[in-house]
């Protein structure tokens, strides 16, 4: 009885720090306010209310900009929460509806020359996971001369790009052919580079898809 009642009491103390949300994104983001912040998701919890800037991040959601969305969320209170920061972890549970912005006007911002991106999350079985080998593939563009380039994991690559607006296209890619134990995100993220179609940047974050899937996305480190 009084292990029973232990297991109860866990099992009410782990759902007070738990609780579902809906939330409404909005099609672009805003500023954010205080040193080192960039860019924050504009988001409210009922579709009568104002957009508010929101700090924290949403596990597992990719956002596109020109896009509003409703999403169903999971709301976790942290142990210790920092002094400065939220006090709750944010877990994306689902997309409940992706509709594209009757007004927001897609920004053509070119992706920068001679910059190496790090790819910090890939699409394997039409979900995005997070790399966390020790060879993280990376990839830099020459748009003087059309040709890309860098690491996929294990061996270097190359091979040619063009644009035309937001549109990218990635052809003729070659490694070279050393031989690691495990080449899985290699493989994968070879065969991404020549599917995408279509690119997004935003801040130091691009993303690379095939239509509207995302494939591969990618931050500039910082220094």
């Amino acid at each position: 009885m009084k292990i029973r009642f232990t297991l109860l009491l866990l099992l009410l103390s782990s759902v007070a720090f738990t609780q579902r949300m809906i939330f409404y994104v909005a099609d672009t983001k805003g500023n954010c306010y205080g040193v080192g912040k960039g860019l924050c998701l504009q988001v409210k919890e009922k579709p009568d209310e104002p957009y508010a800037l929101f700090y924290s991040g949403i596990e597992g959601f990719s956002y596109e900009e020109g896009y509003h969305y409703k999403l169903e969320v999971m709301r976790v209170k942290k142990e210790r929460p920092p002094a400065d920061g939220s006090a709750y972890n944010y877990y994306l549970i689902n997309i409940l509806n992706k509709e594209r912005s009757k007004n927001y006007t897609l920004k053509n911002i070119p992706i920068p020359d001679q910059l190496s991106f790090s790819l910090v999350r890939i699409s394997k079985s039409g979900k995005m996971e997070m790399i966390d080998n020790m060879l993280v593939p990376n990839i830099s563009f020459d748009k003087k001369n059309g040709r890309i380039s860098g690491k996929a994991g294990c061996n270097r690559y190359f091979g040619k790009v063009s644009f035309d607006q937001q549109r990218i296209f990635i052809s003729g890619v070659g490694s070279t052919q050393m031989a690691c134990t495990d080449m899985e995100i290699e493989s994968l993220y070879l065969k991404h580079l020549t599917a995408v179609n279509r690119y997004q940047l935003s801040g130091n974050n691009l993303q690379l898809f095939r239509d509207q899937e995302l494939l591969l996305q990618f931050i500039i480190p910082e220094n």
